[in-house]
């Protein structure tokens, strides 16, 4: 029974759609100073990154245009995907500033919120998300996300991802870039 449910973890992880707010996995250059998220994605940004099947070690790429908007207490940040192998996805978090480098997300895939947290110069989120397959298979992944200023225009997102009993399904490096 557990070898197939691990295996459906990984089958899932090869097809997971990955939000550009991801991290934990490749170290981090040093921090370019505080990332403030209201500040660095209000604007366009576009990104580019890698998803890595932790099973098997195969990649897929991926490209991210991002638009962002701060009304004063939540910051909308909206994530239009193209992945390398042509599929299109598109995702819109909702961040509510809390207290002081304090918020909760929410998207349309995350289960409950996710908690987000000012750590020295890092954010660190934490969340589950329901990630459907293309054969229409639904499975929770828990993200463990990065994001490190490196400097004043660039951000590095990393992300670990487990599936059940915390086992590893794979990990994201994104690089996300100010303007156009």
């Amino acid at each position: 029974m557990f070898n197939r449910i691990r295996a459906a973890a990984f089958a899932a992880a090869a097809l997971v759609p990955m939000p550009a707010l991801a991290a934990g996995a490749p170290a981090a250059p040093a921090s370019a100073g505080k990332l403030v998220l209201e500040e660095f994605f209000r604007g366009p940004l576009t990104a580019q990154g890698v998803f890595t099947n932790t099973r098997d070690g195969t990649t897929r790429s991926m490209k991210v245009r991002m638009n962002g908007t701060w009304d004063g207490t939540t910051l909308t940040l909206v994530e239009d995907f193209v992945w390398s192998d042509g599929e299109k996805d598109r995702k819109t978090w909702r961040f509510t500033r809390v207290g002081e480098g304090r918020y909760t997300g929410t998207r349309e895939d995350v289960l409950g919120t996710a908690d987000v947290v000012q750590d020295g110069n890092d954010v660190r989120l934490s969340y589950t998300a329901r990630v459907t397959t293309k054969d229409g298979s639904a499975y929770s992944i828990r993200f463990a996300d990065v994001l490190r200023l490196t400097d004043k225009r660039t951000v590095l997102n990393t992300a670990d991802l487990k599936a059940f009993w915390f086992v590893p399904v794979g990990t994201v490096a994104l690089t996300i870039r100010k303007g156009k």
